[in-house]
């Protein structure tokens, strides 16, 4: 008999875990959605009932004592009143016309117990867990008190069966509020640690642009002063003009990447052949590259167009960029090598440089904002590319080792 009891109850917590370990799962999907969130976790539950009545050897006052006041105790005290009210119809339900067995009992129990749970449940919601399991199991022996002698079964001949399933329901009771506890206490945590992180990138976000921005500032003030001056010669004036302007388009280029960092976009996606596109931007480095005394080899392996979905401008922006940063890790000449080629469901660009290459170290660092190899770079370029890479459904990868160049691939998944 015991042995019945514990398989049965062992049963039903398995039932009501499994919908709140398959809620925490699922609950990233729904960070913004807290009412659709809450909603969820009753279907979920729900669902696992359903396979309780078509799967599960029922007992009818196991589920009248035990799993329909626990599940509902649970959702009421830890999830919500839309929730809780589900929960009660779909248990009621089942009373009604899966068990069709003593019914009235339960539903007038479960009722009761339904608006007492939602009457306290803001009271216990930042208690502690001894509170929350005081509040709980006052509430269950009051649902078990009504229930008793609505049901003349429970106190006839199942005296010592039915003193069993009610030990075994207050333990699965405390079991379950000290699931929720710890559940909703960690994701207090998490919430408190990411507020804290997010307060900690924006002060360091702020003091680096803050950072970057003063010192042409800076420098095109002081030049601005030395044009006050009355002795400086036509030729310095003209000089020290050039250098303001300089710090003035330097302060500019900052905040532009800035801005295309906090809000990459690719507004209009049409069709791209990016043999073509690569064929453009080409034209356009080359002089740069031929300052460098570097030489450009492109082979394209398929004869075809290489069709994406995506913008143009964005995605030359990006091979401007990967190939500028090529050709300027190869200070003392080189040789770039730009290859296109087809996968089954992808194309791939791949840009190889002779450059010096990087560290282990540098490349782990790729992508974070700020971080630059270069002594005037934002370190916003390459993160900006990444991203537009990523709004055109593609995906972008480095290796390298310190002066044997640098490998970039570029794999875009075709529509």
């Amino acid at each position: 008999m015991l042995h019945f009891i514990i398989t049965n109850e062992l049963q039903n917590l398995f039932y009501i875990m499994s919908a709140a370990l398959l809620h925490l799962i699922l609950a990233p999907l729904f960070i913004h959605k807290e009412k659709h969130l809450n909603l969820l976790f009753s279907l979920i539950l729900g669902s696992f009932i359903l396979l309780y009545w078509n799967f599960a050897d029922i007992d009818p006052l196991i589920y009248s004592l035990q799993l329909v006041p626990v599940c509902l105790l649970f959702v009421t005290l830890g999830v919500g009143i839309a929730p809780s009210i589900m929960t009660w119809i779909i248990f009621n339900i089942g009373c009604m016309f899966v068990l069709n067995y003593y019914w009235e009992p339960a539903l007038l129990s479960s009722t009761f117990l339904l608006m007492l749970g939602i009457l306290v449940r803001n009271r216990v919601a930042n208690t502690d867990l001894v509170v929350k399991l005081m509040y709980a199991t006052g509430i269950l022996i009051i649902y078990e008190l009504l229930y008793a002698p609505l049901a003349p079964y429970v106190l006839a001949p199942f005296s010592l069966y039915t003193g069993f399933v009610l030990a075994l329901a207050f333990i699965s009771l405390w079991i379950m509020i000290s699931l929720l506890f710890y559940i909703n206490k960690y994701e207090i945590q998490r919430r408190h640690i990411t507020h804290l992180e997010k307060n900690r990138m924006l002060a360091e976000l702020s003091a680096t642009v803050s950072h970057e921005i003063r010192n042409p500032l800076t420098s095109t003030r002081g030049f601005l002063q030395l044009l006050a001056r009355s002795d400086i010669t036509p030729l310095d004036r003209r000089r020290y003009v050039d250098h303001a302007l300089s710090g003035v388009d330097q302060a500019i280029t900052l905040l532009t990447d800035f801005l295309n960092y906090a809000k990459p976009s690719v507004d209009m996606k049409e069709q791209l052949d990016i043999k073509e596109e690569l064929e453009h931007t080409i034209r356009f480095i080359t002089p740069y590259a031929l300052d460098f005394q570097i030489t450009i080899d492109i082979l394209h392996e398929c004869e075809t167009p290489l069709y994406i979905l995506g913008e143009s401008q964005k995605l030359r922006q990006c091979l401007l960029n990967l190939i500028k940063n090529a050709i300027e890790s190869m200070p003392n000449g080189g040789k770039l090598s730009l290859r296109t080629c087809k996968h089954p469901s992808a194309v791939q660009i791949s840009i190889t440089d002779t450059g010096v290459g990087m560290s282990s170290k540098q490349l782990n660092s790729l992508g974070k904002p700020f971080y630059t190899t270069k002594q005037h770079g934002t370190g916003l370029g390459l993160v900006v590319v990444m991203s537009l890479i990523k709004k055109m459904n593609g995906k972008i990868s480095f290796t390298s080792s310190l002066n044997c160049g640098t490998h970039c691939s570029i794999i875009f998944q075709q529509y």
